[in-house]
């Protein structure tokens, strides 16, 4: 054996001695308090003492776990560069760690986010042990969601392993024209990685009816109607219910018959109607709304090859899991995505504070905004859950202030004056310095959270501007002169928008019938049910396969490249009425 081989073999048994070794109670004690401060959420103090505890020198076994956990405070805290940095270092120094596949994880995450897929998967496929591989499989899954077929065949020629991406590259090839498609490669992928054949794109020809049968299928409960002889309190489902009847009568009254059924919130109904023949007839379905239903409804819709619509979603697990489901509303990030296109074009600081509510879309928007941001160099000052029991923390957070002494009163004082004042005179100074935020992001259907917010700017007298995803001008409370004041800009779906002469129109009409103003669901039901029909009379009832072919055809309805209704806006008030804004657009 060579003196350089011996040595070598030397210092890598020492290391895994040095390894074992255990650490002092002092270590230990700091270690323990240390991560006690991760896990409340305070990263910055977190980050500095795992620094200081490592800079001590001391080696022990819990060297590597401290660095994984500074990296963690780091990424936490928002500098992902020194995170990576600090990762990287962990892997080489300690290549034997028990825990490595936890860094490599964190590594992807980052390289997705800061470089895109090549370089996320280039930490993801060193992965190889549970549960971070099944942690890391979840994670590819969403990163390559949407990728084009290009890239999908280099990641799966770059990572054939990667059951992930073979199923993703699957079922983009399945979605190419039928001339097109590589029939041997279709079969090896579906085979070799037991993809199931479902998710592939088997959808027919469409076919052009005379007539065509449309189910609406809401939870109605109609045998509370029946028991009680009217509703107690009208719901949405029957705000939804007037909104697609209009709608099918709209586009072409002799062209589309209806048939209702009564949902509840129970997926045993939807198997029910499906069991009954009930839906051998049907050409699209509008519905169903609850997640139980929308799940069975999934597996019949792929089982009977039947086009369904969600009229009020924006989630996009809805759209991405079935060629024949349908979103007639963008989706969360894909209004994320806008917003952050939008605001990057803007001449304002690159400071943001996101605040997002409590609901799945809501986290969605917020940290795919989060992240399109960070990839354009903008500082996330802080990221915030809000919910109705910590709503005020957006107006406390944004006034919050301390006392500091006024300066330009002391400097009209003599230095006799200032040496015999027992309290100095002092000002209320924001914690959060005026002008030192370029905007805020807000993520949430809940009104009261912008309303927190919009106060606290009026309170600051700053130039804070607000970036928002979904139609708040449909709230009943809105404040539409402060939303102008403040110059708050939205990312809506282009049905969303009511300052259309259709929406107004659609308005008018339905005073006139039920002499009472329309709620927000029943324009999701009329539009749902537009996008329906309309597709069906252009394109007959396989409609996506020409929608992938000749494209969108109405400026309200973009399914050329998804299942989930890609047409947005920017807008915002001017001059008492609101105006669409270019994503590329400038103040």
């Amino acid at each position: 054996m060579s003196k350089k081989l011996f040595f070598l073999l030397l210092a890598f048994c020492s290391t895994l001695i040095v390894n074992a070794q255990k650490a002092s109670s002092q270590f230990e004690s700091t270690y323990n308090s240390t991560k006690q401060l991760l896990d409340q959420g305070k990263y910055g103090l977190a980050m500095q003492s795992f620094k200081n505890l490592l800079s001590k020198g001391e080696t022990n076994e819990l060297v590597p776990y401290a660095k994984f956990y500074l990296g963690n405070s780091a990424y936490q805290n928002g500098d992902k560069e020194y995170a990576k940095n600090v990762f990287l270092e962990l892997t080489v120094k300690h290549p034997n760690w028990d825990e490595i596949d936890a860094a490599y994880l964190w590594l992807s995450r980052i390289g997705f986010e800061q470089s895109g897929v090549f370089k996320g998967m280039l930490y993801a496929g060193k992965i190889s042990s549970n549960p971070y591989l099944t942690k890391s499989n979840i994670f590819v899954k969403t990163q390559i969601q949407g990728q084009s077929l290009d890239v999908l065949e280099q990641l799966y020629t770059n990572y054939p392993e990667n059951r992930e991406i073979a199923e993703a590259y699957a079922i983009e090839l399945s979605k190419l024209p039928k001339d097109e498609q590589p029939d041997m490669l279709l079969k090896y992928l579906i085979e070799e990685y037991n993809i199931d054949s479902e998710k592939i794109n088997s959808i027919p020809e469409s076919v052009y009816k005379e007539q065509y049968t449309i189910g609406i299928m809401l939870p109605l409960f109609i045998n509370r109607v029946e028991a009680t002889g009217k509703y107690l309190k009208k719901s949405l489902a029957v705000d939804i219910y007037e909104g697609a009847i209009m709608a099918a009568y709209d586009t072409d009254s002799a062209l589309f018959k209806v048939e209702v059924f009564d949902t509840k919130k129970d997926s045993g109904q939807v198997s029910l109607f499906f069991k009954s023949g009930g839906l051998e007839n049907l050409d699209a379905i509008l519905g169903p709304i609850y997640p139980n239903p929308i799940e069975r409804m999934k597996v019949i819709a792929r089982e009977e090859k039947i086009n369904f619509l969600n009229p009020t979603s924006s989630n996009s697990s809805i759209s991405n899991d079935s060629p024949y489901s349908f979103l007639s509303r963008a989706t969360a990030t894909q209004l994320a995505k806008a917003a952050a296109a939008y605001i990057s074009n803007q001449q304002i600081s690159k400071t943001v504070i996101i605040y997002y509510g409590t609901s799945e879309v809501d986290s969605i928007a917020a940290f795919v905004y989060k992240n399109e941001l960070e990839l354009d160099s903008f500082k996330i000052i802080s990221i915030n859950k809000i919910g109705s029991e910590n709503r005020r923390d957006v107006y406390d957070g944004l006034t919050a202030s301390k006392q500091i002494i006024d300066r330009r009163r002391t400097r009209r004082m003599t230095k006799e004056e200032i040496r015999n004042s027992f309290n100095l005179p002092t000002i209320d100074s924001l914690l959060i310095q005026p002008d030192s935020v370029g905007h805020l992001f807000i993520a949430s259907s809940d009104p009261t959270i912008s309303t927190e917010a919009m106060s606290a700017i009026i309170s600051r007298g700053d130039s804070i501007k607000i970036m928002g995803v979904g139609n708040w001008f449909e709230s009943k409370n809105a404040g539409l002169g402060i939303m102008e004041r403040l110059e708050v800009t939205l990312a809506i779906s282009a049905l969303d928008d009511v300052s259309t002469l259709e929406y107004k129109q659609l308005t008018s009409r339905y005073i006139k019938k039920y002499r009472t103003h329309p709620s927000k669901y029943f324009f999701r039901g009329y539009f749902g049910m537009k996008a329906i029909t309309e597709s069906l009379k252009k394109y007959g009832t396989y409609f996506q396969n020409e929608y992938h072919k000749q494209g969108n055809f109405n400026s309200l309805y973009a399914f050329e490249h998804s299942n989930s209704n890609a047409s947005i806006k920017i807008i915002k008030l001017v001059e008492n009425s609101i105006q669409v804004q270019n994503i590329g657009e400038e103040d």
